[in-house]
């Protein structure tokens, strides 16, 4: 991943994240897809954003040594999500962050807890965090190849 796409995708997700709370759960059309909702009530003016995770997952009680791939994420049941997105609920997001090799996605919550997302994949794209409505303004992707891309509105600013 280069350096100038990870900080320009730890702004964007920064800039959408941080504030907002966990507050819907979908679950996709297979057991490998998960659909997270995140609301910031404090800004009126943005949308809600969809995290679309089609990788392994796990929340962790306190920051920790993440993983490096999705064989070292803990295989959990549907039920086990459900838990733990249960027990994320309405938790403020307040600091987003990517691997440093793979764009893994590290989101830490208010409690301590911390929602990771594998981002290594060779083949396929591991998650993705969108406007609720996908209007096109804001999108983040971890791409095949330890890659992130990113679309968002123009004019903003990366430094």
């Amino acid at each position: 991943m280069k350096r100038e796409d990870r900080l320009l995708a730890e702004k964007v997700l920064k800039h959408l994240l941080i504030g907002s709370q966990v507050d819907g759960v979908k679950f996709g059309p297979h057991s490998g897809t998960t659909i997270l909702n995140f609301s910031n009530y404090s800004r009126k003016e943005d949308s809600d954003f969809v995290l679309s995770i089609e990788t392994a997952w796990n929340l962790y009680p306190k920051p920790t040594d993440y993983p490096s791939c999705e064989e070292e994420v803990p295989n959990l049941t549907e039920k086990e999500q459900f838990q733990h997105i249960w027990s994320m609920r309405r938790e403020k997001v307040v600091k987003v962050e990517l691997g440093n090799q793979s764009p893994h996605l590290i989101i830490h919550l208010e409690s301590n807890k911390v929602l990771f997302v594998n981002g290594h994949d060779p083949n396929y794209e591991c998650w993705q965090l969108e406007e609720e409505w996908m209007s096109g303004d804001w999108l983040v992707v971890a791409a095949p190849g330890d890659e992130v891309a990113v679309w968002c509105l123009d004019g903003f600013e990366v430094f």
